[in-house]
């Protein structure tokens, strides 16, 4: 009965041992009952032996599953309790050790020795033989390692007990304390001669293994508890991440193992079965992008570990997919990169949607500087008008100095000069109205504010004459550079020094003036100022200034400023309006600085 229960234990917590994490308390455990299994059979057959010879011999042999028992017992202590003095584990297995093999090297057994067997018969007519047994100094070194792995199991309790632990110390502390003591105890009276009764040792191992096992299994079942709670968590965090298009991933720097969830596998075109690892991975990677995402995996294992990055893949079909990526390293005590994590997910539709909304941005904006070249048209013509005129009248001068006889060719010669001279000035008028109306796509480029505020002042400047309005520049020189798409920060501040000439058009012309500024800001940021003299602001208007279709002009569309907003949102600025203390708004723009960052 003892061996039967023993071994099943054994073969159960031997599965475990070598499937489970957490294997040594399970294999130490394992060896333990198959110990106590062989003592139960040896003991069963001293029962039945009836020459001392052999009645010796199966002493000899049991000694060695005790000493297995007495070792597994203290490993299992040390493994499962997590604590124990290694200076009182360590002698206990020296001295079983060195019993066990002086046990084998004498003729006689040195640990226990038979020297005679008789018969007792019990009152139900059974008889089993009870052996007399002659004791030795090994005999004292057995027992001292018994005491000794007795002593440390308490040890071992005691420190688990101040943790804050009751259950694993009382139990398991507890009952090998105490089932340790009876069979020892047990097996000294034997041996003394002072009980007539066989040795009955696997009966209290088998205690022993009880105690042991109770708390094994709860610990077991509360891991199948756990894993049962995590597998529903699983499936709840899978469909949360199936709904939400997101794929989990973990790399093994170690092993260079990529492993992916089955929605990441589907996001990259990937077979369940497929393996993964960097080099494979940055082969999905568009060429375009791959060398960027290398240097981003490089920059986060060598700084703080945490990874970014949008890229777009290649899928087996042939068809490209934006991936947006966001992981974490973990690190070794000593900083080296062990582990990246993270999540994956697919932003296709997100950047087809930025990318139609960028065009119709562009054709809004687009929209927005012809409504502005149709305010201009007038004073643009008046412009032109001014060099044409001019050409005009030289070419009739020089045809009159033609027909005098001799040619007045020195007085050609200046007015030659003059013609040219109107003709770029009516080139550069053109130039300037074609690429304020063409429509093209945002181009960054690095700009500097002040000459291209000059250049939209020179070009209303003819419609400042025509509303008699003076347009005052105030610049601050060695400004940095902003990053930026020249045409359609030139329609930012057209729209508004135009709304500011409209703003003062019901005013005295002695008041109609604008004041554009540029500075610097404590920030290291560009700010450009437009300020007008006008009425100022409806302080109920402000919040809504910046609305789509929001106006306070009688004719006009509303989609002005907040295609100005769109404008300096897309170049990473702010815009703003307030109304001056002493009368008029100001409007205020503020675009990054360009920094070395950037400028790579």
């Amino acid at each position: 009965m003892v061996a039967a229960a023993c071994l099943t234990l054994a073969l159960i917590h031997l599965r475990i041992a070598f499937g489970d994490g957490r294997r040594a308390p399970h294999l130490f455990f394992s060896l333990a009952a198959v110990a106590v299994a062989v003592i139960s059979l040896l003991e069963l057959t001293l029962l039945c032996t009836t020459e001392v010879t052999d009645y010796d011999r199966i002493l000899r042999w049991s000694s060695i599953p005790i000493a297995v028992m007495v070792i597994s017992v203290v490993g299992f202590v040390r493994t499962f309790f997590g604590t124990g003095r290694n200076w009182l584990a360590w002698p206990a297995v020296a001295l079983i050790f060195l019993s066990q093999l002086a046990n084998f090297i004498s003729p006689v057994p040195a640990v226990r020795h038979a020297v005679a067997i008789h018969r007792v018969q019990t009152y139900g007519g059974e008889c089993f033989t009870v052996p007399t047994i002659a004791s030795s100094p090994w005999t004292a070194i057995e027992i001292a390692s018994v005491i000794l792995a007795v002593i440390f199991v308490l040890d071992a309790s005691i420190a688990l007990w101040k943790k804050g632990e009751r259950r694993r110390p009382l139990i398991v502390g507890g009952g090998i304390i105490f089932f340790f003591c009876a069979s020892r105890g047990h097996a000294i009276l034997v041996e003394k001669g002072l009980v007539q009764t066989p040795y009955l040792v696997s009966f209290a191992f088998l205690g022993v293994i009880l105690a042991m096992g109770h708390e094994l299994s709860a610990d077991v079942l509360r891991a199948a508890t756990l894993a049962r709670k995590l597998r529903e968590s699983e499936r709840r965090s899978d469909l949360a991440a199936r709904a939400a298009a997101l794929g989990f991933w973990t790399w093994d720097m170690a092993r260079d193992e990529i492993w992916a969830s089955a929605n990441a596998r589907t996001i990259f075109g990937l077979s369940a079965d497929e393996k993964l690892n960097l080099l494979r991975f940055l082969d999905l990677v568009h060429p375009e992008h791959r060398e960027a995402v290398r240097n981003t995996i490089e920059k986060a294992l060598a700084g703080n570990g945490d990874y970014q990055a949008e890229y777009q893949v290649e899928l087996p079909d042939g068809r490209t997919r934006w991936i947006a990526a966001h992981g974490r390293t973990e690190f070794t005590a000593d900083h080296k990169p062990e582990f990246m994590s993270g999540a994956v997910v697919d932003i296709t539709d997100r950047r087809h949607s930025e990318l139609e909304l960028q065009q119709l941005r562009s054709q809004l904006a687009h929209a927005g500087r012809v409504s502005v070249m149709g305010q201009l048209a007038a004073a643009m013509a008046h412009e032109l008008n001014q060099p044409l005129g001019a050409i005009l009248s030289n070419a009739e001068a020089a045809e009159l100095f033609l027909k005098q006889n001799p040619p007045a060719l020195d007085e050609l010669a200046d007015i030659l000069t003059d013609i040219r001279r109107d003709d770029e000035r009516a080139g550069e008028v053109i130039r300037r109205m074609r690429s304020l109306l063409r429509r093209q796509e945002m181009a960054r480029e690095p700009l500097a504010i002040n000459p291209l505020v000059e250049e939209v002042c020179r070009l209303v400047s003819a419609e400042a004459a025509l509303r008699q309005t003076t347009v005052a520049l105030e610049l601050t020189r060695q400004l940095p550079l902003v990053e930026g798409d020249r045409i359609h920060l030139q329609q930012v501040f057209l729209n508004l020094i135009l709304n500011a000439m409209e703003a003062m058009t019901k005013h005295s012309t002695v008041k109609r003036a604008i004041m554009v500024r540029t500075r610097h800001t404590s920030e290291g940021e560009v700010e450009i100022s437009v300020a007008d003299s006008g009425p100022g602001i409806e302080p109920a208007s402000l919040p809504r200034l910046f609305e789509p279709f929001f106006t306070t002009k009688e004719s006009g569309m509303g989609m002005g400023l907040a295609i100005c907003q769109r404008i300096i949102e897309a170049h990473a600025g702010r815009i703003r309006a307030e109304n001056l203390p002493g009368g008029g708004a100001i409007f205020h723009v503020t675009l990054p600085a360009q920094t070395a960052e950037n400028k790579m």
